[in-house]
């Protein structure tokens, strides 16, 4: 399926902060609560509930029980449910005392079940100075009856930031908890240097949260709020991923792998998407991690390169990812996406907004990310809505998302279908074929045609034909027809077969798009670009050879370096 390439968004503006590292261990069950007098705590009416708490996050147990951590007012509470969120049990206060709890959704609190059955929650709090936070945990070891008085988990005490917490446990029973720090950039401003943004840092405990290890740092130059994923590699150990700044402000994707518990590798870029921007995008990425130790990644950009939803691999434990293959409707705002990985499975959701609706779309793929299925709507609402989740239960998926309108929804995925992708081209306009170029992974062909073209209708049947015997191939269609024959455009795809190919339609002064893409062309079509799996690019005009298109194909799998087909 062509995945269609997302424009996007309104950028937002924020601070926060980063940390120095330091302190001793400390326990869980003998921490005293910090209280902070003049802090403005939320107050609510009602009793408490998930339906109108703030950002509900979800897990499952081992035995399928359904449990959720959820703020309501200045309190932090725990449910569960037997019966996949139909009914829930009595929700139970984590915290005693009043605190200010963020419910930004991407800052939000998260929750883990032990093997054991102990319950973990992390959260963070704001505090009287602006942009300043703890990170907190608590445990339940009675089975969510209870829990313990939280306790701060950045050893650095002072009022800046600590925030962005994520928190997960691999199978040995280690809890590790990552956040975004401000100490270092605080520190550094006590000396007069400069430091951009915040700090990763984390803590384990290897005692089922009774206590903590000292805070170490994990990288300067964070983002300083864009959420944080965390996901379990083969080796029981964290792959995080967060936003980076680069340079002064360019704030692409970046990941880490833990080689043991107390240290890491080197950080690697996942993609070279140049957002220059000082501002708080508020769009993190979403992580996960396949039995066969490949690494799937989706995220949000709005730089110079690539703009809209993004998703990539990487089959080398993060030190090189795919090309990032865009998706998302053009017009819709897509954002939030998430993945989860369940066997062969590979499921995708993102959510959408039409004007009057959010909407949550769904890919699924079983080819480890190569191929996706046609995008499905699986929920709808109207009204303020939080991110959507992908959750596992014992191999079955599921959606966790909370609206204003229908409270918390926990819904079962559809299963795969193969409904007709949506053949309306997208809009070909000054600049497009750069965009396109730097979308697409070597090798591919971009090929120029028109309706009124006989020659071209030849070569779309011949793609149709060479796509069944080399699914691989892609091929980005582009049609030089004027806006007003798009519904031409469009049934001419459908009745050539070729309606789910990535496909464009030049919706500017013809002239000046054929002199943007190549000064030699003039016009005459087809018009085929060919770029080779070392980048280099070869233009053809007229028909094509099929015998030695398929001499190009059979070439290009292979790392020798490729000539162009005649014609």
């Amino acid at each position: 399926m062509a995945l269609k390439h997302a424009r996007f968004w309104k950028r937002c503006g924020a601070s926060l902060g980063i940390l120095l590292l330091g302190g001793a261990s400390f326990s869980a069950t003998a921490t005293t609560p910090m209280k902070h007098k003049g802090l403005k705590t939320p107050v609510v009416e009602g009793s408490p509930s998930i339906q109108t708490g703030a950002v509900p996050t979800a897990t499952f147990d081992a035995n399928g029980r359904l449990w959720t951590v959820w703020a309501f007012g200045p309190h932090l509470y725990v449910n569960h449910s037997d019966d996949k969120g139909t009914t829930f049990s009595t929700p139970v206060k984590v915290n005693p005392d009043a605190e200010k709890i963020s419910t930004n959704p991407e800052a939000r609190p998260h929750i883990v079940i032990g093997s054991n059955g102990n319950v973990y929650v992390s959260y963070a709090i704001k505090l009287k100075k602006r942009f300043s936070g703890h990170v907190k945990f608590s445990r339940s070891t009675d089975g969510g009856k209870s829990f313990s008085t939280p306790i701060i988990v950045n050893d650095n005490r002072d009022m800046i930031g600590h925030s962005f917490p994520i928190l997960s446990i691999n199978s040995k029973g280690q809890i590790f908890i990552a956040w975004l720090d401000s100490r270092d950039r605080v520190a550094a401003k006590k000396t007069g240097k400069k430091y951009n943004g915040s700090a990763l840092y984390y803590t384990i405990s290897d005692d089922n949260g009774a206590s903590f290890q000292p805070n170490a740092k994990i990288a300067d130059t964070t983002c300083q709020c864009c959420r944080l994923s965390m996901a379990m590699d083969s080796n029981g150990l964290p792959v995080i991923t967060w936003r980076h700044i680069y340079g002064d402000n360019i704030r692409d994707q970046a990941i880490v792998r833990f080689t043991d518990k107390n240290s890491f590798g080197t950080q690697q870029r996942i993609s070279e998407d140049q957002w220059e921007i000082d501002a708080c995008p508020h769009h993190g990425a979403t992580l996960a991690i396949d039995d066969n130790g490949s690494y799937h990644t989706a995220w949000f950009t709005n730089g110079h390169l690539r703009k809209g939803l993004f998703y990539a691999r990487s089959n080398n434990q993060g030190q090189q990812f795919t090309a990032p293959l865009p998706f998302g409707n053009l017009n819709a705002q897509p954002k939030h996406p998430s993945l989860l990985v369940i066997g062969d499975t590979l499921y995708l959701a993102w959510k959408e907004f039409d004007g009057e609706q959010s909407h949550i779309q769904l890919m699924q793929s079983r080819n480890n990310g190569a191929k996706w299925q046609a995008v499905q709507t699986i929920a709808s609402s109207s009204g303020s809505t939080d991110h959507p989740f992908l959750i596992n239960n014992s191999g079955k998926a599921y959606l966790s998302w909370h609206t204003s309108a229908e409270g918390y929804r926990l819904l079962p995925l559809p299963a795969e279908q193969t409904a007709t992708v949506d053949p309306a081209p997208l809009d070909f306009v000054s600049g497009s074929m750069a965009q396109i170029s730097a979308q697409q992974q070597s090798p591919y062909i971009i090929n120029f045609w028109s309706i009124d073209c006989p020659p071209c209708h030849k070569e779309m049947k011949m793609w149709r034909e060479l796509e069944k015997q080399y699914p691989s191939m892609k091929v980005v269609l582009i049609s030089t027809d004027a806006l007003e024959l798009r519904e031409e455009v469009i049934q001419t795809t459908t009745d050539l077969g070729v309606a789910h190919f990535e496909s464009w339609q030049f919706a500017d002064s013809a002239e000046h798009l054929r002199f943007e893409i190549d000064r030699h062309w003039f016009g005459e079509l087809p018009r085929t670009y060919f770029h080779d799996r070392n980048g280099n690019r070869e233009a053809i005009s007229g028909l094509l050879n099929r015998n030695a298109v398929e001499q190009w194909l059979k070439q290009n799998s292979t790392p020798a370096a490729i000539a162009p087909p005649p014609r």
